[in-house]
């Protein structure tokens, strides 16, 4: 098989990509090591659950033990099938903040400032809640929707927050994002809005493009310094595609970095100890992990109603004749319900706090479910961390998972981020709105007052909310990967185009940020090739 692009990973970006190609007639073949996304948890948004340890559709990594986690391994679902990570999270649209992309620009990556990628949020979207039009799309192919059910503990929480000190703001993906509001959500209809459920759906029936499932890329065939195709697993065969014009790379963050290592383009001292043999030494890739490392402050709830209780029987039977008949209710709901951006101390130019709002609560022994007594939670989030890390290859099997090291709270400014966040969450709790409703805090149920106190609670609890970037980062530096037109450093015919390229983590959820910079590099890709 031959194609003008091959593109590797149907995620967030890789369907955004392989739509956009095709739209002139290219012709294009994209790769999914997953099946279909068939399963119908996926299309559910309250279905989210039964994903994130999903033998099927999930690569279900997990972080070496490491002393941020007090030596515990961390689960890291990543989407493995049609629409990647974008269908099997929690559906938030967040763009991040304006300052994000500045950072980025003047860090080098050229023509990535917030005037430069503001168009491109605006391109991909049909934001149905109308909002400014300066900043918000209403033609794109992906919808954001507002919720379509609020709970009243989540409009007393709304309340609390502005008690606190936190100003409404009627849209943080507007002009400005700091303050409380209510969430926004990648839906089509009263359905999951994946990349594949919405570009990929918009894309297909085009006779020039080619989707290939449980296609597993095995190495980058290059021909000196340049990526001509690759080599893949389907079916039990061994099979190779090669590339007109170029291959572009759209793993994401741990699967980007470790096709390139194992194809022998990574640290050569790294390549060399692992058996393979390197065809451009760039120090890089792999390095550079960015995660949002997290802890959260939960409550138990008198007097409300919660998804504890309407996920269980007899409450889930008319929530899913609500969903079934109207499109609205608990099955639309989504990992979060309000959230917060705020400064967690004076002096900052922008937000580096996220707070996360949602009304259910986990059993803290039992993994992945929700406790039986009513409750809430809120996940405290330092939105620009400054601890890094790497994914490293194990071995030249591309079968065997890399090794992933995030590093998580190694540098101290981040507990000092948390501390404030926490301080910050228990006084929403503390306001009246909210504290009518609770029998108090169970977790951290302690005092933390103290950077020692929010280390051991962090060590102990901390975990992700799944938004590893930078390990292909994008830049001009010694450590770089790709340039500002996300070509890889060094090679020919070989871009990476997904959250691996970010410089640094955006604040907030990364799906719309992958989202955008997909369709900035399909427009590059476009440019380029008619030069």
């Amino acid at each position: 098989m031959d194609a003008d692009y091959i593109v590797i990973g149907a995620g967030s970006a890789g369907c955004v990509l392989a739509s956009r190609l095709s739209e002139d007639g290219a012709r294009v073949v994209l790769l999914e090591a997953g099946p279909k996304d068939r399963n119908p948890m996926i299309h559910i948004p309250a279905g989210v659950r039964s994903l994130l340890y999903h033998p099927t559709v999930n690569w279900n990594y997990s972080t070496e033990g490491e002393t941020g986690t007090g030596g515990r391994r961390i689960h890291w679902p990543r989407g493995k099938v049609l629409g990647g990570s974008s269908s099997i999270n929690g559906m938030q649209y967040v763009r991040g903040n304006a300052a994000d992309y500045d950072g980025w620009a003047q860090r080098g990556c050229i023509g990535w400032s917030y005037d430069d990628v503001l168009p491109y949020f605006r391109k991909s979207e049909t934001y149905t809640g109308g909002g400014d039009h300066d900043f918000r799309g209403d033609s794109g192919v992906l919808e954001v929707q507002d919720a379509r059910t609020t709970l009243p503990i989540s409009q007393k929480f709304f309340e609390a927050a502005q008690q606190a000190g936190h100003r409404p703001n009627p849209d943080f993906n507007g002009a400005e994002q700091e303050g409380v509001s209510y969430s926004q959500m990648t839906r089509k209809g009263r359905f999951r809005g994946s990349t594949a459920a919405t570009y990929l759906a918009a894309a297909k029936g085009r006779a020039n493009l080619k989707i290939e499932t449980d296609a597993l890329a095995t190495k980058l065939l290059f021909e000196g310094k340049r990526c001509v195709g690759v080599a893949f697993h389907q079916g039990g065969q061994v099979r190779q595609l090669r590339a007109a014009c170029e291959v572009l790379l759209s793993g994401g963050s741990i699967n980007s970095p470790h096709l390139l290592q194992i194809s022998g383009v990574g640290p050569g001292a790294h390549l060399q100890s692992i058996g393979v043999d390197t065809v451009h030494d760039l120090p890089g890739v792999g390095g550079n992990l960015s995660d949002h490392y997290v802890v959260r402050i939960n409550h138990r709830v008198k007097g409300a109603v919660t998804i504890n209780q309407l996920a269980r029987v007899p409450r889930v039977i008319p929530e899913i004749a609500k969903w079934v008949l109207r499109g609205d209710g608990a099955l639309t709901f989504g990992a979060a319900t309000v959230m917060v951006f705020s400064r967690s101390r004076e002096g900052l130019e922008s937000p580096d706090l996220q707070f996360l709002f949602a009304p259910v609560s986990f059993d803290p022994v039992l993994k992945n479910q929700l406790e039986r007594a009513p409750g809430m939670s809120l996940v405290i989030c330092p939105g620009r961390p400054d601890s890094r890390g790497t994914i490293m290859a194990a071995s030249p099997d591309p079968a065997e998972a890399p090794r992933i090291q995030p590093n998580y709270l190694s540098a101290e400014s981040d507990l000092q981020v948390l501390l404030s966040g926490v301080k910050q969450g228990r006084a929403i709790f503390d306001a009246p709105a909210i504290a009518a409703f609770t029998e108090g805090e169970t977790r951290p149920g302690v005092p933390i007052e103290t950077i020692d106190d929010m280390r051991a609670y962090a060590q102990e609890n901390g975990t992700t909310i799944y938004h590893p970037v930078g390990t292909c980062k994008m830049g001009e530096d010694p450590m770089a990967v790709v340039d500002s037109r996300l070509k890889v450093h060094g090679l020919d015919g070989l871009r990476v185009i997904d959250a691996s390229v970010m410089p640094v983590v955006t604040t907030g959820n990364t799906n719309a940020p992958t989202i955008m910079t997909a369709e900035k590099g399909a427009d590059m890709i476009r440019q380029d090739n008619a030069a």
